[in-house]
This record gives structure tokens, sequence and C-alpha cells, in this order.
């Protein structure tokens, strides 16, 4: 009996999990608003594509990695990036 509470416990502690984001964005979205003039904070990058803080820097660094140059200006509502030239390849 000790297997089966142990099942119902994996079982639920599965159905409390939130769904993956099928259909995630990919980075073109998030370089798209990069590219605003305005550029994007983590909160509106958060809001609009739908990634957590960790995810959204983690795409920002790629896209460094990629050869994009992004500015980070901090303001009083936190820090605001933007794509100030695009990488040429």
């Amino acid at each position: 009996m000790a297997q089966a509470s142990e099942t119902k416990k994996l079982n639920d502690s599965k159905a409390k999990r939130p769904e993956p984001n099928i259909g995630a964005p990919r980075p073109e979205q998030l370089r798209k608003l990069l590219k605003r003039k305005s550029g994007a904070s983590i909160a509106e990058l958060q809001k609009k594509v739908g990634w957590r803080p960790h995810t959204a820097r983690a795409t920002i660094s790629g896209l460094r990695k990629a050869g994009e140059i992004i500015e980070r200006q901090t303001g009083p509502g936190g820090s605001i990036y933007r794509i100030v030239k695009v990488a040429t390849t």
C-alpha cells in the first residue's frame, strides 16, 4: 500500500505544475521589442513575451553572443535594454 500512496503523491505534484508554454515566443519576438527606439524593460518583456526575468536576461545575453550590440540604461523604473546596432553576418 505504501507504493500506491507514493504514486498518488507524484501524480498530485504533477497536477500542480503549470502547463508548459506551448508555442513559446522565439528570440525574434524579443529582438523586435528591443529594436524599438524606447527599448524594453525586463518587466515589459515578461509581460509581453511571457518569460520569467532570468529567461529574458539569458536570451538578451544570447543575442549579445550572436553579435547584437545591446545597450542597458538604468532608470528609476529599472534597466531598459535596447539594440543599438544589428549584427551583420
